[in-house]
């Protein structure tokens, strides 16, 4: 007894304190000054109520004179925008750098190596017969067997075949246009480098004669009268082909490997530059939807294939080989190569694949595309038998469906007509407008529906009771046009202002999405811009032709008496146990929180499970990474330009350039785990200059020896005799030399190394090439920053001007290309999942604050949402859900789409008041109309299950268990918040009791409860 009087006296006490307060002077100026406001507000409100009231009694009076003709005028309009809506595929781009976060620094770098080189690759991944992991079946062709090679060199293209057909000529027919006629900036492979150093002595003897070096043989170049690159082949001397290959050396070994252990070379890789401009170029273009011819790099991954099509036929290539590699397939044969686990599951290997990063994304947009236009169809046959087993009514879906169809013709209509770019992510919109579509529709409807039934009863009460007095009432016709636009304006008036708020929400939500500012990644970018189009254009045709098509089809509907006695039962629960559900909230919005920067902050995978399966190019890159440890093709660039012309020698090719290059490469990149690297260190002392009497090798030097041979400064040391440098040393300088060495250079290699020489300065930049496997983001970072703490050594004034070689005059850049690009696009990625979902919340925050003139209510209605995005990490892992570009939308989808139903739940509490009838009224009304939309908006998510693709799968899983929680939060945890918040409030006015809990199952039984049928 003493402690209740002790509460008591404590509870009185605090509510002293606060009535106290409320006496305060600058509380009551507040108050007087905040009523006033109040009232004014009121006034505008009530003005601009009854405007608006009379705007939209005048709109659809309108309306329901002509329904039908406004029905096909707007099929017909949707029509002129939308009959281009199916060929929205080509708008999307499967490029790898738009994913690149604006202003990244290997953005920067990228492009600026694009300017003079290649930053795109397609290989060739070749097998031999001796690749097959069954011995018994087992061939012996090695790799640098010269019948493989001549293959391998046919396709890429030599002097042999420069002049033939348009396919037989290879792919890089022109070695010196850097691609601008056939694509190619360069080719490296061991074919490529064996003709490269059975073509440089050559090009050896004419660099000489050009320098007047009167050291010529008897096969001097006649500069006037012979071509250089006529021995651009392969030798057909398989004795001259081994010591070009052990010449080679380090070389190869990116190019080639044994996979079996056999001791032969049976697996090779031909990697090519490509340009990003295929515009000008001689290669098959393709043609679009429309028509058009178009050059772009899935154009020219088509012209390869071409040319490895007709060399299957090729008269010359069949008659010289019995069973050429390029018409050779190895179906149903396990390769020494394949993944043992899932070698059955890989599509069947040819002996000349097509992959690089460039065909698999191409590859990848284009099943994605297939999967989307397979998907839609699905996912709006889903929602319609959804929406019949819900209302037991075929109409429903006339009613529903046509404002969706229309929506999503123009929208993907006016993505073709502004050329906007669309990239795979854009697979994510089609279910979610169908969602929506469906969202604002049924609201609708149902409204419309409930609001006429009410008016019949009503009529039915009054007749019924001017009988009992003897009088004489008319029985309203239940189709009476007067009586169904009373019901549309009272249902346009109520739930059509709530369906204005949840599009208005939702658009500005979205949008943020759209922020250049704010969202650095383009595919993001035009996800968000496509939904905001599709939604703007959801409500506007909602809003017009869901009456309209309701009065045409005299929609009636069904049952919903037992539902909406089970949402009432729903709608007590958090009125009677308001703070066990918030405390429940609590608990496991805690737990998500707990690990949402663990969970979200995960590298983004390019695992299998992402990617469509049966895709031959990624099999075969992903192949190839594992096998020969590379993939990742990244570069640096070398900047001698300010060094200027010495001595008659270019910028990069001054010895000192060089040596630092060499440097860089030796003690520093190639030691960094999982790292090799090329560069014209690489190649110069791969190409070897030999010389033959009589069978009998006289000299056989590469050429990075010859530059630092010791006898340019002592020719009287024994060495200089035995190696025959003496001859050289003797007959010019070393700076000669330097040019003699670099124009012996092919112009595939000066193409792939340095850039295009400038008038008077000659080659000023050079390429050093990186070369890693594809592997986790994590151990891919440290690698990156190791490699950037050796390039910014000395100091960089920005990405582009470091100071790592140590010599004047000379800057390098930091690493670009493929790892940079992935990482870059992973923090890019996280940054704006982070970014948005903030910015979201408070955009949407302060947009519901205008909308409902509340904060109170405003921070209600985005609390209910955004519980459900802190237990998003709690799915993705009890799911094992991947980080990717889909996920990083999936907190800014779901406060779209969820915060919708609050809306609803919250503007029908409004209307019925925060009373705990009202609640329990608004959550049995609302709650059952968006328990339907919840259900068809994942009906249409659903359609996302059918997809062959893993990582999609999980993504339409989550989303559509998100949207199953929004529904919960906004129906329970909502209207709970609100009673826990006016139990506190009658507590600390010392009011009691807020509600008799009592009487609650009652509560509902006093509101009017109509049957939802005509």
């Amino acid at each position: 007894m003493a402690e209740e009087e002790a509460r008591s006296s404590g509870d009185f006490d605090i509510r002293g304190k606060l009535s106290s307060l409320k006496q305060h002077p600058i509380f009551t100026t507040y108050m007087n000054i905040s009523d006033k406001f109040r009232d004014q507000a009121t006034l505008v409100g009530d003005w601009t109520h009854t405007f608006i009231d009379g705007q939209t009694r005048r709109f659809y009076r309108t309306v329901f004179r002509s329904p039908g003709p406004i029905v096909i005028v707007m099929i017909l309009l949707t029509l002129l925008v939308g009959k281009d809506a199916m060929n929205f595929g080509q708008q999307i781009n499967g490029d790898v750098e738009i994913y690149l976060p604006d202003g990244a620094d290997s953005t920067e770098l990228l492009l600026d190596v694009r300017e003079q080189w290649s930053t795109d690759i397609v290989l060739l991944y070749i097998h031999t017969d001796n690749a097959i992991d069954d011995e018994s079946i087992r061939g012996s062709e090695n790799i640098t067997d010269v019948a493989i090679l001549q293959q391998i060199s046919f396709l890429e293209g030599d002097d042999d075949n420069k002049e033939m057909g348009r396919y037989a000529r290879g792919i890089d027919w022109n070695k010196e246009d850097r691609g601008t006629e056939d694509g190619v900036v360069w080719i490296l492979s061991a074919s490529q480098l064996i003709k490269e150093g059975n073509s440089a002595p050559s090009r050896f003897t004419c660099a000489v004669e050009k320098y007047g070096i009167p050291i010529l043989t008897a096969s001097e170049c006649q500069i006037t009268g012979q071509d250089p690159r006529d021995t651009y082949v392969i030798p057909n001397n398989q004795d001259q082909v081994n010591n070009t290959v052990e010449n080679l050396g380090k070389a190869l070994e990116n190019l080639v490997i044994d996979t079996n252990g056999d001791g032969v070379w049976d697996t090779a890789v031909v990697v090519m530059g490509i340009r990003f401009e295929m515009d000008g170029t001689d290669v098959d273009p393709r043609t679009d939807p429309e028509g058009n011819e178009i050059l772009d790099h899935k154009a020219f991954i088509q012209h390869v294939k071409s040319v490895i099509s007709d060399c299957a036929g090729n008269p010359d290539i069949n008659n010289q080989f019995d069973d050429p590699l390029c018409g050779r397939d190895y179906g149903g044969v396990k390769l020494s190569s394949m993944n043992e686990e899932r070698w059955e599951e890989i599509p069947t290997r040819q002996a000349v694949t097509v992959t690089g990063l460039t065909p698999v994304l191409h590859d990848v947009s284009d099943a994605i595309y297939l999967a989307l236009e397979d998907m839609l169809p699905i996912s709006l046959a889903l929602v319609c038998l959804v929406m019949i087993a819900l209302h037991r009514n075929p109409k429903v879906i006339i009613i529903c469906g046509t404002p969706i169809i229309l929506s999503l013709a123009v929208t993907f209509g006016t993505t073709v007509i502004l050329d906007i770019m669309l990239t795979p992510m854009i697979i994510a919109a089609g279910p979610i407008l169908i969602g929506l579509g469906v969202d604002y529709a049924l609201h609708l409807i149902n409204r419309i529906e409930e609001t006429r039934n009410k008016l019949l009863e009503e009529n039915a009460e009054a007749v019924a009771q001017a009988r009992r007095d003897g009088e004489v009432a008319e029985e309203l016709d239940p189709w009476d046009k007067k009586l169904y636009l009373d019901a549309t304006v009272h249902s346009m008036m109520t739930t059509g202002h709530a369906v204005l708020l949840s599009a208005i929400t939702t658009i500005i939500g979205f949008s943020v999405l759209a922020w250049a500012w704010l969202v650095p990644i383009q595919p993001m970018r035009t996800v968000g811009i496509t939904l905001v189009l599709g939604i703007t254009c959801t409500f506007f045709f909602s809003i017009i032709l869901v009456p309209a098509l309701g009065w045409l089809v005299r929609y009636r509907k069904t049952g919903g008496k037992k539902a909406e006695k089970v949402w009432e039962k729903i709608g007590e629960v958090p009125v009677r146990g308001a703070f066990f559900v918030i405390i429940v909230a609590i608990i496991v919005s805690g737990l998500g929180a707990f690990i949402l920067g663990e969970e979200l902050g995960k590298d983004i995978t390019g695992s299998s499970d992402e990617v469509p399966p049966g895709l031959e190019s990624y099999e075969a890159l992903a192949e190839y990474s594992r096998v020969f440890e590379g993939g990742q093709t990244n570069m640096f660039i070398i900047d001698a330009k300010d060094r200027g012309v010495i001595n008659d020698i270019a910028p990069i090719r001054h010895l000192e350039v060089l040596d630092s290059i060499e440097y860089m490469q030796e003690e520093k990149i190639n030691h960094v785990e999982n790292t090799t690297s090329i560069s014209l260190v690489t190649i110069l002392k791969a190409v070897h200059i030999n010389v033959n009497l009589s069978g009998q090798q006289m000299y056989d030097r590469s050429l990075w020896e010859i530059l630092h041979s010791p006898c340019w400064d002592d020719p009287a040391q024994l060495e200089c005799i035995i190696t025959g440098d003496i001859v050289i040393t003797s007959a010019t300088s070393r700076e000669t030399m330097i040019n003699i060495a670099f124009d012996t250079l092919s112009y595939e290699i000066r193409s792939m190394l340095m850039n295009e020489p400038l008038a008077n300065l000659g080659e000023t930049k050079t390429l050093v090439y990186v070369n890693q496997p594809y592997i986790s983001l994590g151990i891919a970072g440290e690698l990156r920053d190791q490699l950037d703490s050796y390039l910014s050594e000395g100091g960089c004034d920005n990405a582009l001007s470091c100071n790592a070689l140590g010599v004047e005059g000379v800057k390098n850049s930091l690493l670009t290309g493929g790892l940079p690009v992935s990482l870059d696009i992973n923090k890019g990625v996280h940054n704006a999942q982070m970014d948005a979902t903030i910015a979201t919340m408070v955009v949407l925050l302060i947009t519901m604050t205008i909308l409902f003139r509340s904060p109170r209510l405003a921070i209600f209605t985005m609390t209910a949402v955004g519980v459900v995005v802190l237990w998003q990490p709690l799915l993705m892992r009890g799911g094992d859900v991947n980080v990717n570009v889909f996920t990083a939308m999936i907190s800014t989808i779901v406060f779209g789409i969820g915060v919708d139903d609050s809306i609803h739940v919250m503007d029908r509490i409004r209307e019925e008041g925060e009373t705990p009838g009202g609640i329990v009224k608004a959550v049995a009304r609302t709650g059952q109309t968006i328990f339907e939309t919840t259900v068809t908006t994942t009906a249409g998510l659903a359609a996302g299950l059918t997809l062959a693709i893993p990582g999609l799968r999980n993504f339409f899983t989550l989303m559509m268990i998100l949207i199953f929680l929004a529904l919960l939060t906004s129906a329970i945890l909502l209207p709970a918040m609100i009673v826990a918040y006016r139990q506190i409030i009658a507590w600390v006015k010392g009011e009691g009791n807020w509600q008799d809990y009592d009487n609650v199952a009652t509560l509902s039984e006093s509101t009017m409860d109509a049957e939802l049928t005509g």
